[in-house]
């Protein structure tokens, strides 16, 4: 536990400048390969993520607790692209509709997953087969809405302009009075707290990427026109709601004429957009044509994999919250190495935890480290090596304005804070490191374990 003096100054760094975007790279074993073009939900129904698609395949994986798993379901769609999942995150609802197969026309088959396998839907007056659209589901009407999209591959200069809507089994083509230019790779999410649906960028028929943002309230659409910042103009973006702050959150993309990757994060919140910055405000490197969806009971939004510079294909998960970012080495001592282990994130409104394991046995107490840089300390940059303060091989890896006693028991102690209930905090990053006494084992008495970042957030 950190002592009240502690407390008070870390309650001090908790004042510095906010750094506002989350994105935390997750380290998962046997990850799904690399590929653009699939499609994410989360399946309320079995709390796990589900990843459909991508580079033409029919491949299934969930993603929970940290890890992937490929399912076999008995049934499944034909191997596709550019598909589109949403889901009735109340009812559990996932619907699958669309994408390009092997014959590059697009499919115009509707799918349902029952939570261990695909069923087919024989739905009449379909949109016609559809690929590179935009799908989201409208949770006050309890309707799925597409809108654009392609029928094929070859034909230059072809985006739609239809609405459509499903429910009950049954498509529906919308008639509006006012709608959006024909568009592919448009992003789409339903803000539930306005109870409209927002539709993001896009590439007209004229190949031209749009900047437009635009909503749909089950009868016409209708241009936002605001009066503060707006993302700049993208294709193949990835918008989805966040039902727990009430915005739709929009990442990544790409401007189809100068071929930039977009590395930004924005959130709309109906009457205004916001960008989040800072260090951590996009994912690495830059993508487009990503999977993308919100896990609403760990409340984080996840990405997967995507399309980098030069064509190159990715298969990592991103997060987007409180993040423990784990770096650095540690240094041996008498009881092995020690190292910093995740207790609680370091969410707002809640105590975050770290603890420091692999202590001597024997030891009553021990130390963490807590600092504002993890490239500059008073002595020059990080990390360095402490070799000539005594603790021979090891290494400093934060710039420790503060450092904190812990109680230590049985090897292990823990560091803990609680951050106030306030969102002038999100962002804001913290970087530690634990101190061993090991009495004899070195000069200095003391060993050091690995480092973690922290990044405060939902």
């Amino acid at each position: 536990m950190a002592t009240a003096r502690g407390l008070g100054i870390l309650s001090l760094l908790a004042t510095a400048a906010a750094l506002p975007a989350q994105w935390g790279f997750v380290t998962t074993a046997q990850p799904p390969g690399d590929r653009a073009g699939a499609s994410m939900v989360f399946d309320v129904a079995t709390n796990r993520m589900l990843l459909f698609g991508g580079n033409a395949t029919s491949e299934l994986w969930s993603f929970a607790n940290g890890g992937w798993t490929q399912l076999t379901p008995s049934t499944t769609p034909s191997p596709r692209a550019r598909c589109t999942l949403a889901n009735d995150p109340i009812g559990g609802q996932v619907l699958l509709y669309g994408g390009l197969g092997g014959s590059q026309f697009a499919l115009d088959d509707t799918w349902t997953w029952t939570g261990t396998d695909w069923q087919q839907v024989s739905a009449a007056a379909t949109p016609g087969g559809l690929y590179r659209h935009a799908m989201a589901f409208d949770g006050a009407r309890q309707v799925f809405v597409v809108y654009g999209g392609r029928y094929n591959s070859w034909m230059p200069g072809q985006a739609l302009a239809g609405t459509y809507e499903f429910a009950n089994g049954t498509w529906t083509t919308m008639l509006p009075v006012t709608s959006p230019p024909g568009l592919v790779d448009a992003a789409m999410a339903y803000l539930y707290t306005q109870g409209v649906m927002v539709l993001f960028g896009g590439e007209d028929p004229s190949s031209t990427a749009i900047g437009d943002t635009w909503l749909y309230d089950g009868t016409t659409w209708t241009q936002f026109v605001g009066s503060g910042p707006q993302p700049p103009a993208r294709v193949a973006a990835r918008m989805v709601p966040v039902l727990s702050r009430g915005v739709v959150m929009l990442s990544g993309g790409l401007d189809p004429v100068t071929m930039q990757i977009f590395n930004d994060t924005w959130e709309f919140d109906g009457t205004t957009w916001r960008e989040v910055t800072g260090v951590y405000a996009g994912m690495y490197p830059p993508r487009h044509d990503f999977a993308m969806a919100h896990d609403i009971v760990r409340d984080r939004v996840v990405a997967f994999g995507g399309e980098i510079q030069n064509g190159g294909l990715r298969s990592d998960t991103w997060e987007y919250g409180a993040q423990f970012q784990p770096f650095g080495l540690s240094c041996l001592g008498s009881a092995g190495a020690p190292q910093l282990a995740l207790g609680a994130l370091p969410r707002i409104g809640t105590t975050c935890v770290v603890d420091l394991q692999n202590l001597v046995p024997t030891m009553p107490v021990a130390a963490m480290a807590v600092g504002l840089s993890r490239t500059q300390w008073p002595l020059g940059n990080l990390p360095a090596l402490l070799t000539p303060l005594g603790m021979t091989g090891c290494r400093a890896y934060t710039s420790a304005e503060l450092i904190v006693p812990l109680v230590a028991s049985a090897g292990t102690a823990s560091w803990s804070f609680t951050f106030p209930t306030s969102a002038s905090l999100f962002g804001d990053t913290y970087h530690l490191q634990g101190l061993s006494l090991d009495p004899n084992w070195n000069p200095a008495w003391l060993v050091t374990s690995n480092a973690a970042t922290l990044i405060v957030g939902h």
